[in-house]
């Protein structure tokens, strides 16, 4: 075998190889390959067999209105400050503030995008600002800048840092510091050429509501009812995230005048003659999580507030989340709070925070029955289910299940099509190999053309010998 026939043989080999290694290290993602590829797909529950059902590694499955992914609110341990990370259940991401200015706070961040959102991860589709101060804009330039928004949300506060031009204009109130202007800045960059929607938070404004597809979850800003405050902290809007009737409520740094607000608006909404969004809040409306104001400020998570936005029973098994520092100057969560929770049944293990726990994740998602539940980390809560008051008609839900495409009654995973594909490959390459190892670098056969060359060749010199015996014998006879 020539030099240049082993080159190919190795060249195959090796391309075989690492072929083989880079299918096996794609088992890894062969369930997000598998639906990407189509071979997993939904389908009526009742039209398949219950073995053929998908069941996911966690013992759950997601019906297909809610693109496979649930809904997961991630609280990161950010400090003293606050950072919430929320993944839709459309697919879409959001993110509600960013810790203070500090690289420690940076990495945090980006290490927790990176390990719950992916390496492959490159644009949120929603950043809200709650308001100006720096254990909640610190980090948002360096967060926007690696991963922009599509859409954002800002304080009423105009950014007036050195000669810096608010793309906003002129606002009620300014704030003259570095940190509030960078993070304004970053909301406004470019994606891909393509300039960002920026709003002045405004929950008089019905297009900032955020609706997932089909109605599937709402997003909605429910204050501040003021254009100017005294305190920077009531610029934070309150908001309420709704989905498969368990509902979220965030307030930012919210205090005394925000929440007063918020609740005589609620109060009024009975008999205010207005029919608008400050109606849900009915007697029955359960709100399961509570992301507590300020830190758990004493100033903050009013018992009106709370009253105003769900049930004595939801008040008492709702999960209340405070972001703080370990040992913090600010002494929060204030005893206050603390004692309002604890005078209201709330159990100690329903009181999470971050300077205790960590990163705290909260979801919803369905259970191998359908059934939807709320989960602290991996483990299901009874937590009360409010009934979707929206003016819109029942409608009969089919439930939706994850089942592989067959051939036969074979499985079409990953794991079947990849190898397959591989063994074609191989058998592909092993047939290259022999069609080279039969073939000269010329492109001619080496076997009987070859030959026959020789034999011609060989007959052309015995022509030769006998020519030039000719000549040399005539010589003689004269």
């Amino acid at each position: 075998m020539t030099d240049a026939k082993k080159k190919i043989l190795i060249i195959d080999i090796i391309a075989l190889i690492i072929l083989a290694i880079v299918l096996g290290v794609s088992m890894v993602w062969s369930r997000d390959i598998e639906l990407k590829l189509g071979l997993l797909y939904y389908v009526d529950a009742d039209s398949v067999q219950k073995n053929d059902i998908v069941t996911l590694s966690d013992g759950v499955y997601a019906s297909a209105a809610d693109g496979g992914a649930g809904l997961y609110i991630h609280y990161v341990d950010v400090g003293q400050g606050d950072c919430t990370i929320i993944e839709l259940p459309d697919g879409k991401t959001m993110i509600i503030d960013a810790g203070e200015n500090k690289k420690n706070v940076e990495t945090a961040i980006d290490g927790f995008i990176s390990n719950t959102l992916g390496a492959e991860f490159r644009y949120f589709d929603y950043a809200i600002l709650t308001h100006p101060d720096s254990d909640h804009c610190g980090s948002m330039d360096f967060v926007l800048n690696k991963y922009p928004a599509r859409v954002s949300y800002r304080p009423n506060v105009q950014a007036t840092n050195g000669s810096y031009v608010d793309p906003a204009g002129d606002l009620p109130k300014d704030k003259d510091t570095a940190t509030y202007r960078t993070a304004i800045e970053s909301m406004y960059t470019e994606i891909d050429g393509q300039p960002t929607v920026v709003y002045v938070t405004d929950p008089a404004d019905e297009n900032q509501t955020i609706i997932g597809k089909d109605n599937m979850y709402s997003f909605t800003f429910y204050s501040p009812l003021s254009e100017k405050y005294t305190d920077w902290n009531d610029y934070s809007p309150i908001m309420i995230l709704s989905y498969n009737g368990f509902n979220f409520a965030l307030s930012g740094d919210a205090e005394k005048a925000n929440e007063a607000e918020f609740v005589a608006k609620v109060q009024a909404a009975p008999t205010d003659g207005v029919a608008d969004k400050y109606d849900i809040f009915t007697d029955s409306y359960t709100v399961n999580a509570i992301k507590c104001g300020h830190h758990g400020s004493r100033t903050s998570t009013s018992q009106g507030y709370i009253d105003a936005i769900t049930t004595p029973d939801g008040a008492k098994y709702a999960y209340y989340i405070i972001s703080c520092g370990e040992g913090n100057s600010y002494k929060h969560p204030h005893s206050e709070t603390l004692d309002r929770l604890r005078n209201m049944g709330v159990p100690e293990d329903n009181i999470l925070r971050t300077d205790v726990l960590g990163d705290i994740t909260l979801s919803v998602r369905a259970d191998g029955n359908g059934v939807y539940n709320l989960y602290y980390g991996d483990k299901a809560t009874d937590a009360p289910v409010t009934t979707d008051p929206a003016d819109k008609p029942e409608t009969e839900k089919k439930e939706q299940v994850l089942v592989y495409r067959k051939v036969g009654s074979i499985k079409l995973t990953w794991g079947v099509v990849a190898w397959v594909v591989y063994a074609a490959i191989v058998v592909a390459a092993v047939v290259h190999i022999a069609i080279v190892g039969n073939t000269d670098m010329n492109g001619s056969s080496s076997g009987k053309n070859s030959g026959s060359t020789g034999k011609k060749s060989g007959n052309k010199k015995a022509n030769s010998a006998v020519s030039n015996k000719s000549k040399s014998g005539g010589g003689k006879r004269k």
